[in-house]
């Protein structure tokens, strides 16, 4: 039997093209005649795989293609962002550098700004000031001197100046200098200058000449001391 959509032969008797699977028709038989030039209907309805599977690949490519287009657009706008982004922050610098040298030039005519210098230079006179109230309240509150314990008793403590030593001879003024070093329990060799110290009662000799070292058990006070004391006493 031949089926009358496909043209497919078909044993007698079967109800259904084993092709197409179209029902078949019983009057017909192997005996008629096949139509070899009747066109198959069946390649035209049902499309050819190979054809199906190069669409689905083109189809993909395109879209491959749309999606890199897309994140090249995107990263061309972020770029463009940063470098914007760049540009603004070296405005603002500029800005502020500018507003910096305009502070800076500010004359004496604005009240502002020589409030603020007033107000420094007050509080730097003020500093100096305290600073020599307390070398006159060190000097004046001294018992020391008072008691004859020492020649100047707050020689660790302030600068010496011409006033501190008036009045001295230049042995007191060696005096002077050398206890400065007695208070650090530093001993002498010269005879004189240990039977001076030795006198005294708050003088501990403890160190050896040969191991005391100015730079590290002397402070800067003490050393300017010594080297104003000597001056004078060389001076004599």
């Amino acid at each position: 039997m031949i089926c009358k959509r496909c043209n497919h032969i078909n044993n007698d008797g079967a109800k259904f093209c084993i092709k197409c699977g179209a029902p078949m028709d019983e009057n017909y038989s192997q005996s008629q005649s096949i139509n070899y030039n009747q066109p198959n209907y069946n390649d035209y309805r049902y499309p050819n795989n190979n054809q199906t599977d190069w669409a689905q690949i083109i189809k993909i490519i395109i879209g491959t293609l749309v999606v890199v287009a897309v994140i090249v657009l995107l990263g061309k706008q972020f770029m463009g962002n940063d470098n914007n982004d760049v540009a603004t922050q070296s405005e603002q610098a500029a800005s502020s550098s500018n507003q910096q040298s305009q502070d800076s030039s500010q004359s004496n005519t604005d009240p502002a700004y020589n409030e603020y210098n007033n107000y420094t230079s007050k509080n730097e006179y003020n500093s100096y000031t305290n600073n020599n109230e307390y070398n006159s309240y060190t000097r004046n509150n001294s018992s020391s001197n008072k008691t004859g314990g020492y020649i100047i008793s707050y020689s660790s403590d302030v600068l010496l100046t011409s006033s501190d030593i008036q009045g001295l001879s230049k042995q007191q003024l060696r005096y002077a200098r050398n206890e400065i070093y007695a208070r650090h329990g530093r001993k002498f060799q010269s005879q004189d200058l240990r039977n001076y110290f030795n006198s005294k009662s708050w003088y501990r000799g403890v160190i050896e000449p040969s191991n005391f070292n100015d730079k590290t058990m002397l402070t800067n006070i003490e050393i300017k001391n010594i080297q104003f004391l000597k001056s004078v006493e060389d001076s004599m």
